[in-house]
């Protein structure tokens, strides 16, 4: 993910906490907040409880791929904070895209354009 796209300072994160929404699943909370950019910026905060740094870091890495793949399906002017729960790290990359998409869905950023295909001929 390009550096623009992260939030990387500790007070972006602060800001995103204190003034955005967040939304809970079992095993993340999803802060977000409406930026006045033209792109969704989004970070990934895992804490000690989780695990070991190995633990910590597979699972960031993970987050990261699953936002780097369907950031073209996630809503633009938005910074957006997932923050781990220990719960978390049993899952696998399935269950982890799974979950995140669950969330992103019902805190309404990530929307999916279905591409229907009206012709019935192989190409």
């Amino acid at each position: 993910m390009k550096k623009s796209l992260r939030l990387t300072k500790n007070l972006e994160f602060i800001h995103v906490y204190k003034a955005g929404r967040r939304l809970s699943s079992p095993f993340f909370t999803m802060y977000i907040k409406k930026n006045d950019l033209g792109y969704s910026r989004l970070g990934v905060s895992v804490s000690k409880k989780v695990g070991k740094s190995v633990v910590r870091n597979k699972i960031k890495r993970r987050i990261k791929e699953i936002i780097r793949t369907n950031y073209n399906d996630i809503r633009k002017g938005y910074d957006i904070v997932f923050s781990v729960k220990p719960s978390c790290a049993k899952l696998d990359f399935k269950t982890m895209e799974k979950e995140l998409k669950g969330l992103m869905k019902r805190g309404r950023i990530y929307s999916v354009k279905k591409v229907y295909n009206f012709n019935d001929t192989v190409l």
